[in-house]
């Protein structure tokens, strides 16, 4: 049964809400484009045991996208205790996706042996030393864990690699890349993902009266503007911080896509062609990550693990 408000708008119909619709469907629709690039681009990302090749697909995105559709609803009905929460997941299944390009990236398929005995001299030496290649049956305890994770076993892991699936794991994973510590530590974004972390926190565990009432805001709440600006500048940080670690750790997965444009259609695609990224990734370093901070971009530009041009 819906309760109506005598004389109270439907949040939905709020200036506040048309405001805060406005900049939320610009992050949900950055999020949207990156997940069908992916979809779109072909390229393949795998985690190689000795035992199989598990594939890393972009189903994590897309499962984010649905999220933050999830988000805006339940803005628009003044559960914000809610909003927050799946704000919180939306953090935590953005950053298991780079924590799984990390770990796949740092992966040792092969043995040393066998690949220092890889020679390349001619075909028969090629084809020797390949068919020699010997898979590397250790594993860390993170490729264990995304192991379990690709393969739908997290509950059946052990502890200590369950305890790898984590946001705090996450981040002492990326943080061992130079770059990304050094955007953390020297662009000031370390202090505000601490905070937003605690506050995250308060809404899952529902640390006080105040969260659960957080979940029954009204329309002609005086704050509204507040709560629904508070989603957005979590939203935009998220989104800026995940485009900034997969700028570092893979991003290569920038690229436009022309050049299978230029493939499927028979012609030589431009010189360098694969290190243009997409516009709307560009359009959004331009308006997010440099209002984060103003040399952040000439960072991604200089720094970024394949050269991607960022203009």
């Amino acid at each position: 049964m819906k309760i109506h408000y005598q004389g109270e708008l439907p949040m939905i119909e709020t200036e506040a809400f048309k405001k805060f619709e406005k900049e939320y469907d610009s992050n949900a629709d950055f999020l949207e484009n990156f997940s069908n690039l992916l979809s779109f681009s072909g390229r393949i990302i795998s985690l190689i045991t000795d035992k199989e090749l598990l594939n890393v697909s972009g189903h994590v995105i897309e499962n984010s996208v649905q999220t933050l559709r999830s988000i805006k609803l339940c803005c628009s009905i003044g559960s914000f205790a809610d909003a927050n929460t799946l704000v919180r997941r939306l953090r935590d299944d953005l950053l298991l996706y780079v924590y799984t390009l990390a770990v796949v990236n740092q992966r040792k398929p092969f043995t040393q042996d066998s690949l220092d005995n890889f020679k390349m001299d001619d075909l028969e030496a090629f084809v020797e030393g390949f068919s020699s290649l010997e898979f590397n049956q250790v594993m860390t305890d993170d490729e264990k864990a995304v192991e379990a994770w690709l393969t739908n076993k997290v509950v059946e892991a052990p502890a200590g690699v369950r305890g790898k699936l984590s946001f705090k794991n996450y981040m002492n994973v990326l943080e061992q890349n130079e770059n990304i510590k050094e955007v953390l530590t020297g662009y000031n974004l370390q202090g505000y993902w601490k905070v937003l972390t605690g506050k995250l926190n308060n809404y899952v565990h529902n640390n006080g009266r105040q969260f659960s009432q957080h979940n029954l805001i009204r329309s002609s709440n005086a704050q509204l503007d507040i709560y629904l600006g508070n989603v957005n500048t979590r939203i935009s940080y998220i989104l800026t911080f995940f485009l900034i670690t997969i700028s570092m750790v893979e991003s290569a997965l920038l690229c436009s896509g022309d050049i299978e444009d230029y493939l499927d259609m028979g012609m030589d695609p431009p010189e360098d062609c694969q290190y243009e990224i997409a516009p709307f990734i560009q359009e959004y370093i331009d308006n997010k990550v440099s209002g984060m901070h103003p040399e952040l971009k000439q960072f991604l530009k200089d720094n970024n693990n394949h050269g991607m041009k960022i203009e």
